[in-house]
Order: structure tokens, then sequence, then C-alpha cells
């Protein structure tokens, strides 16, 4: 058997014990591991990697590795384009921080997103979201500045913009476009989700629009960490 069969052979017997290992609970280290399947440090550091990449695990440099266990974050129809509102509806505890909220000229993309005329200013809203005190997302959405006069009074550290959009301005948001793939978040970003490391994940593009047809109030694009959100789309044949 080579190095590489008995490292995945490994993995695969611990992806099936982990099924019984309750979430957030610590995985026998490297050594441990080693010992027990009488191979390397490195086979057993692999057969680690390995449940890593498979999104089993995540691994805490001086600390230990951990079951992981993500947080459906289901994309339908039916479910509002609010992050903290569907990871509740998951039955996961969301968590917001405000990371910046000022106005300032819209550029061509967004002016075409949301149909603002040349010149228009746009509140840009950026926030880091977690999901059960876990770093999960990080969006920045684009609103008009009218008719959101004061905007940047009503947002703080956990408060959910789509309620106050409700709440303050009488606009109930649901999504008129979406466009997900995969991407790999610039350097800022980076920092804020994932400590600098920039490897892919999920960019979600979002414009949505008052309900009932009225106009486009928000364009939003949304970093989502993979390891930590389990993605979902649902699509349902429109009625006749």
């Amino acid at each position: 058997m080579t190095s590489t069969q008995r490292y995945l052979e490994m993995a695969d017997i611990l992806e099936a014990e982990l099924a019984h290992v309750p979430v957030g609970a610590q995985v026998p280290s490297e050594h441990v591991l080693a010992h027990r399947f009488a191979v390397s440090r490195p086979a057993a550091r692999a057969a680690l990697q390995e449940l890593e990449r498979r999104l089993l695990v995540r691994r805490v440099q001086g600390v230990g590795t951990f079951r992981r266990g993500r947080v459906e974050y289901l994309i339908s129809a039916h479910f509002p384009p609010s992050f903290s509102e569907t990871v509740r509806m998951a039955g996961a505890e969301p968590g917001a921080r405000l990371v910046s909220c000022g106005v300032r000229r819209a550029v061509e993309q967004e002016r075409t997103r949301l149909g603002l005329a040349a010149g228009a200013a746009v509140w840009t809203v950026e926030r880091v979201f977690s999901v059960n005190g876990e770093i999960a997302a990080y969006a920045t959405s684009v609103l008009p500045r009218r008719p959101l006069l004061n905007l940047d009074r009503e947002l703080g550290d956990e408060v959910s913009l789509h309620q106050v959009l409700r709440r303050r301005y009488g606009l109930s948001v649901v999504r008129a476009r979406y466009r997900i793939s995969l991407d790999v978040p610039p350097p800022g970003i980076a920092d804020h989700l994932t400590g600098g490391s920039r490897g892919p994940v999920w960019l979600a593009e979002s414009v949505n629009r008052a309900a009932n047809g009225g106009p486009y109030i928000e364009y939003a694009r949304t970093y989502l960490r993979p390891d930590v959100l389990d993605v979902t789309f649902e699509i349902e044949e429109e009625p006749h």
C-alpha cells in the first residue's frame, strides 16, 4: 500500500468515526494517530489535512483539531435575502459587526444593477457575519442614498440591515437576481474573513428590490466560507 493510499484509508476510517463525535469536540492529535495506526507523524498529519479538505474538522494552530459542524445556508425564493434571518431559520445563532458605513458616488456596475442615474450617491455598508461565534461571511451592500437618508444613524453591531429597512423605511426586500461562484477574496476582505488565508470561498452577488415590484434597493456582494456554511440552492417551478 502506498503512503497516499494509507493516509486516505486512515481518513476514511476517521470520517466514519467522526459521525458519532459531537461538534466542537477535540479529535486525536497527530502523535496519537501515528501511534494508533503505526504510521509516521507526516502520514498522520496528511490524514488530518484530508479531513480538513473534506470540511469535517478545523485545525487551530497551537491548540488542536476539532470536529466541525457546518450550518445549512439555504437560498430560496421563500427565504428573505437576510444573512441573519437565514442563519436563524437553520437553528444557529448569527452575529454581525459593522466595519464601515458611508456615502460615495456609485460606479457604473452599481448604477446598472440598481438602475441609478449618473452621479447618483449610494451608501456602502461593510459587515462581518458570524455563525455560533465563528466568522462566516463578509458582505458589502450598496444602496441608493435616497430614500435611505440617515441610514448610518440606524446601523451598528448586531443590527440587521433588512430589519432597519423594514422598520425605519417601510421597505420589505426580496431577491430580484442572484448569482454565486467560487472566488478568492481580496487581501483586505480575507483578513476579516479567514485571518488572511486566501483559499476559494463562495461569492454571492444579489440584487434585491422592494417587494411587490418596487425599486431596486440593494446590490450585495457576500463572501461565504464553505467550511462554516453548507450553501444550498432551492429552485422550484413557477406556478402556472
